[in-house]
């Protein structure tokens, strides 16, 4: 998630792949323009601002290990492919100049996640510890992610010439998530009840988690992107 930000953020930047037409009155013209160019330049990237190919993303092979109290594991993943992402729909957008606020509505119809990946540990959960090891392929599909927020631009705080998100609400919503991962260290009937207990967690955890979005975009998200608004203005995004 990080790396696909990241990467928008360089492109808005420096919008150099992005031809916006110079007849666009305002910031709404042109992030719509600029989005539309985005999905067109996700499958091909833009070496020369350093925006890897996003449509599909892939990464073919990250290690991992963590350990907390009685819970420790480590693992890998490798050949990850992330496709989907450059089919999203603009449901809805606008941009109101006199408060500079910007809404918008977007809608991915479906992210498939394919790979594989392979953990050992042991793991405690309600007082009970018990072995961790799982070697499995990754087949697992976002149906209906659609994020919906909205964002007013502020002076900066460290450029007084500069842009910085001064106030955002964002939420999110995925109306299913399919998951057929295959283990094949277990039989048929325990890979059938382990895709429907997680598929269950994550529908789960998203409806959970709506009430702390904006929080946790404060910790990990608008930091990076207030770094980079500093050395802007409106007119030049």
């Amino acid at each position: 998630a990080k790396v696909f930000l990241l990467a928008t953020l360089v492109a808005v930047a420096s919008a150099s792949p992005m031809a916006l037409d110079s007849t666009a009155v305002n910031y709404g013209d042109a992030i719509t323009q600029f989005l539309q160019a985005w999905k067109q330049m996700l499958p091909c990237g833009y070496a020369p601002d350093s925006i890897p190919v996003l449509a599909p993303l892939t990464n073919e092979f990250a290690a991992f290990n963590y350990s907390k109290g009685e819970t420790s594991f480590v693992g890998n993943s490798s050949n990850i492919r992330i496709s989907g992402l450059e089919n999203f729909i603009i449901v809805s957008g606008s941009f109101d100049a006199s408060t500079q606020k910007a809404k918008f509505d977007i809608l991915f119809p479906e992210i498939q996640i394919l790979g594989s990946f392979a953990i050992e540990g042991v793991m405690s959960m309600l007082g009970f510890v018990f072995p961790v090891h799982e070697t499995s392929l990754i087949n697992e599909r976002f149906q209906q992610l659609r994020f919906v927020g909205e964002y007013t631009f502020g002076q900066s705080l460290i450029n007084p010439s500069g842009l910085r998100i001064s106030d955002y609400h964002l939420q999110f919503y995925l109306a299913d998530v399919k998951i057929d991962n295959w283990d094949s260290l277990w039989g048929i009937s325990l890979n059938d009840y382990s895709n429907s207990w997680a598929s269950q967690i994550i529908n789960l955890a998203t409806k959970l988690v709506q009430p702390n979005v904006d929080l946790l975009l404060s910790i990990d998200v608008i930091p990076i992107i207030n770094d980079v608004l500093s050395a802007f203005s409106l007119e030049q995004l």
